[in-house]
């Protein structure tokens, strides 16, 4: 239940330059014009132990641990001295909603969820900073790449076309594991050798039957390595192109690879497949409004007994259609007497769906305002709709915006890392 609650935490480690009761704290690394202290790296190793023990996995040891945690937060690192650069920031109120639907998604109180950060050794205002880190790094991502993750219906279609074939997988999930033995983004021949081999050595160990968690762990440097290398259940149209191909071949339990990617050569194991093809149902409302808009001249008071004159007239029994046609400043629906038509959920602004909501067939509400005005709403009918395919498109669309977001943010954070100034000081954990 709370797994992702506390995953969220594990890369977000105090990185502040050390200020005065730390000036005699060792430094282990520097960053740009940053560092990282050693207290800073040992609070975060403990914490991504007690993390990797909920999780059930493998603790690798010491000398392993804190060279991937230093890796991790050397990467955090950068770039939130980059979105410091740019001035970004996140107050607390939207960290405040950040933190409401987290709970929510969990399914728990306020309370609750403070007491299971405490549970997993962390304090409370630790835990609301490490969200706000993780919402600034959210927020210069899609500065960075936002704009690279558009899809287009051809592309919607040509994916449609291409995945459906004899069988439909686009409702099925995949849970998947990877391993990434990194390269540089310009790597020389002896380089992507050395980082084949490596990742051929771990292939042979895992189908010895070492544990493909722990080796996770030990040696990749994917943005899930912490957490074993788990990506958790996916789409297809979510996994990277090169992960997608190769699924859908593999049983559950395999591992494949070393795949070649940008940054660097993958391991994936198929933990699991789920998902199943649902019917999806909307309701559809057949609806009439007539749209108001308070006379500039008058006051407020004074407009609102002018529109509330004409809901009464409605409500007493004048012909809705006419009052449209003569009142209604909605001019596309005034000529049909205010008909809008058959409207699905989510095409109206939020009040004035919420209010048709609430009607009962042939009802007429009360005035609602909008940003358009008032409304003087009546509900003519109410079906349900199989929109199936209408919302496969939608979400494989969805599915694919974030499939090119993460590749876009991969070969990004690949970058700004090549491109930063990065010493390790001490040469244990180089």
């Amino acid at each position: 239940m709370y797994k992702k609650i506390a995953l969220v935490c594990i890369m977000f480690a105090l990185v502040s330059v050390a200020e005065a009761k730390q000036l005699l704290d060792k430094v282990v690394a520097v960053v740009n014009n940053g560092v990282i202290t050693e207290s800073e790296l040992k609070k975060q190793v403990e914490l991504t132990k007690k993390q990797i023990i909920a999780q059930k996995l493998q603790v690798p040891a010491d000398s392993v641990l804190r060279k991937q945690v230093l890796q991790h937060l050397i990467d955090v690192n950068v770039q939130l001295q980059m979105a410091k650069q740019h001035s970004l920031t996140v107050d607390d109120t939207e960290l405040n909603q950040a933190i409401e639907k987290i709970a929510a998604v969990n399914h728990a109180t306020l309370t609750q969820l403070r007491e299971e950060i405490a549970r997993q050794g962390m304090s409370w205002n630790e835990y609301r900073e490490n969200i706000r880190k993780e919402m600034l790094l959210s927020h210069l991502q899609q500065k960075a790449v936002g704009k690279d993750a558009m899809v287009t219906n051809e592309q919607v279609e040509q994916y449609l076309k291409t995945e459906g074939g004899i069988v439909d997988r686009t409702a099925l999930t995949y849970h998947l594991q990877n391993i990434v033995i990194p390269l540089d983004e310009e790597p020389t021949s002896e380089q992507v050798k050395k980082a084949k081999n490596k990742a051929e050595s771990l292939l042979v160990k895992i189908k010895k039957g070492d544990d493909f968690s722990r080796l996770a762990i030990e040696n990749s440097s994917g943005e899930f390595a912490l957490e074993g290398g788990d990506l958790g259940e996916r789409h297809l149209a979510q996994l990277p192109e090169l992960f997608a191909k190769e699924v859908v071949n593999m049983k559950v339990g395999q591992v494949v690879g070393p795949l070649r990617a940008g940054n660097g050569f993958q391991l994936i194991k198929l933990v699991s497949i789920g998902g199943e093809k649902q019917h999806h149902v909307i309701t559809k409302t057949h609806v009439r409004h007539i749209l108001l808009k308070p006379d500039p001249s008058l006051l407020p008071e004074d407009s609102k007994k002018q529109v509330n004159n004409i809901y009464q007239q409605v409500r007493a029994g004048k012909d809705f259609a006419l009052m449209a046609k003569q009142y209604s400043l909605d001019s596309a629906s005034a000529v049909k007497g205010g008909d809008l038509g058959w409207v699905a959920p989510g095409v109206l602004v939020p009040e004035f769906e919420k209010a048709m909501d609430k009607l009962s067939v042939n009802e007429i509400s009360p005035p609602v305002k909008s940003q358009f005005g008032w409304h003087i709403i009546q509900v003519l009918g109410r079906k349900q709709e199989d929109d199936s395919e209408a919302f496969k498109k939608q979400q494989v669309r969805q599915f694919l915006q974030q499939r090119k977001f993460a590749e876009a943010v991969q070969n990004w954070q690949q970058h700004i890392r090549s491109d930063a100034y990065v010493k390790i000081i001490d040469k244990e954990l180089a």
